[in-house]
């Protein structure tokens, strides 16, 4: 069962989801996340990259942990 949601936030919810990512990048650590009514674990050991789509004159920028469940 695949699944691919993304969920609008404030600038604040945003800047927090961020800092929580980094403070646990930084700190060897997994964390929690709610998204879209569904909780789940991001290891410590998730792969890192960013990403940048261009396509009929829209861009997007990606930050993106990827692990195997």
């Amino acid at each position: 069962m695949g699944r691919d949601v993304e969920r609008d936030c404030s600038v604040e919810e945003f800047v927090s989801t961020l800092r929580r990512i980094a403070d646990s990048l930084e700190q060897d650590e997994s964390f929690r996340i709610q998204v879209r009514g569904l909780r789940f674990t991001v290891p410590k050991t998730a792969e890192l990259s960013i990403e940048h789509e261009v396509d009929d004159g829209e861009e997007e920028l990606e930050l993106q942990l990827k692990w195997s469940s």
